[in-house]
This record gives C-alpha cells, sequence and structure tokens, in this order.
C-alpha cells in the first residue's frame, strides 16, 4: 500500500511542478519524464514552502493545507498563475 501512495504522489508532484512530461518506455521501465523548460515556478516554490513548513517547523498539515490554498488562491488573484 506504501508503494502505492508514493507512486501516486510522486505523479501527483510531477504533474503539477511541470507542464509537459514525455513517456519514456525502454529497457522495461515506464516512466514519464518532465521536461525541464515547463516548470512551473509558483507551484514549486509553494511545495516547497509547504514541505518546510511541515518537516522543518512542525505545523500541522490542515494548517500547512489551508495557508497553500490561501497562497495559491492570492497567486492566481495577482495574476502570477
Amino acid at each position: 500500500m506504501v508503494g502505492v501512495i508514493l507512486n501516486l504522489s510522486i505523479w501527483f508532484a510531477l504533474h503539477t511542478v511541470f507542464h509537459e512530461t514525455t513517456p519514456v518506455r525502454s529497457f522495461g521501465l515506464s516512466f514519464d519524464m518532465p521536461v525541464l523548460a515547463s516548470i512551473d515556478i509558483a507551484a514549486l516554490v509553494l511545495a516547497i514552502a509547504a514541505a518546510t513548513a511541515i518537516f522543518r517547523f512542525n505545523m500541522g498539515m490542515l494548517t500547512v493545507l489551508g495557508g497553500s490554498c490561501a497562497a495559491g488562491v492570492l497567486l492566481r488573484l495577482a495574476g502570477v498563475i
């Protein structure tokens, strides 16, 4: 079960931070490789800020989720994303 959750979290993070991915299918492997030129800086900054809040400052999940949602809405209203 842990592998499924880890796979889902990696897939979600990859498709949130990068606008484009390229499928790679070789040597028995199958994964999506991110296109580095398609990075979403605002999403990356929000993800780093959320991870820092959780792991460095030991903030609760609901507090971080609420703060991330508020920051996302403010960024959207400011026209950044």
